[in-house]
């Protein structure tokens, strides 16, 4: 983020559970995992419905890479406990997080099998937004620095654009649809850089 744009970050992650009130004070959050989620309390529910409603963003990723296992069928059992009315549906590819920063065809991490992002759409928001194809994985480096795990089918093309993926996510996240305003679209189709 701060390499890609003028946006400041701090660097150290936090870990919180839903019920945390400190939830509010973080634009962003992060649910990745393999395997089943655990059951959410109604108190967590009730408060993490409250953080997406009133502007805050949680981008949930598989981190097993795996389509239809079991951490996809608990995110698709909590979006519904969640959200009852509005499913967990695949985002249309002219959404606001392919154009926040970059302008991205796809969206991929460790593997490009989905090639796609799902999310639950409020009004003309997508505040919880899911990744099936692990883009911790094309992003997680070592303490040395050096990737820890191979992006495939791509290789390091794959890699480049799930680091794109991860800025536009964050840009979202703080911008939500205001790349997708007819000012913006005009300018870009101006310049060329979209069709």
């Amino acid at each position: 983020m701060v390499q890609s744009t003028s946006v400041e970050c701090d660097p150290s992650p936090v870990s919180l559970s839903p019920e945390d009130p400190e939830l509010f004070a973080h634009p962003f959050a992060v649910l990745v995992g393999t395997g089943s989620l655990p059951e959410l309390t109604d108190r967590a529910a009730e408060q993490l419905v409250r953080y997406l409603s009133y502007g805050g963003f949680l981008f949930v990723d598989d981190a097993s890479g795996s389509p239809g296992g079991p951490f996809h069928r608990s995110v698709r059992a909590l979006t519904a406990r969640l959200f009852p009315t509005r499913p967990l549906s695949p985002l249309p590819g002219d959404h606001s997080i392919l154009r926040a920063f970059f302008l991205l065809e796809q969206a991929v991490g460790r593997t490009a099998q989905q090639g796609a992002l799902e999310g639950v759409t409020i009004g003309p928001t997508s505040p919880l937004v899911y990744c099936g194809d692990d883009l911790s994985g094309a992003l997680d480096r070592g303490a040395d620095g050096r990737d820890r795990y191979p992006v495939s089918p791509g290789g390091e093309s794959q890699r480049r654009e799930a680091l794109k993926l991860g800025v536009n996510l964050v840009l979202y996240a703080l911008t939500s649809n205001y790349k997708h305003d007819t000012a913006h679209v005009l300018e870009l189709m101006r310049e060329g850089r979209l069709e």
